[in-house]
């Protein structure tokens, strides 16, 4: 087995966690086409703006049961500055 340096190693992390960013993202916008159909493009843009994992899970529970769009775009704005968890 070849040796991985320690910065090969940051890098593989960092690849991992960008990567789990990005199902994050994907997953929240997923669960609103299915809830609302179509998704308005500035709710996807901020929902990819998002690079906290935190915050990602916090909206994805929240695409889940909340009660419309406009709604969700409200949580977002919460989310994004620090007023829900």
């Amino acid at each position: 087995m070849r040796y991985v340096t320690s910065i090969e190693q940051m890098g593989i992390e960092k690849g991992l966690q960008q990567g789990n960013i990005q199902q994050g993202q994907i997953d929240i916008i997923e669960v609103l086409e299915v809830r609302f159909g179509d998704v308005p493009d500035t709710i996807t843009q901020q929902i990819q703006t998002i690079q906290d994992p935190a915050m990602l899970k916090t909206l994805h529970r929240q695409a889940i049961a909340i009660e419309s769009l406009t709604a969700f775009e409200q949580a977002i704005a919460l989310v994004q500055h620090g007023g829900n968890n």
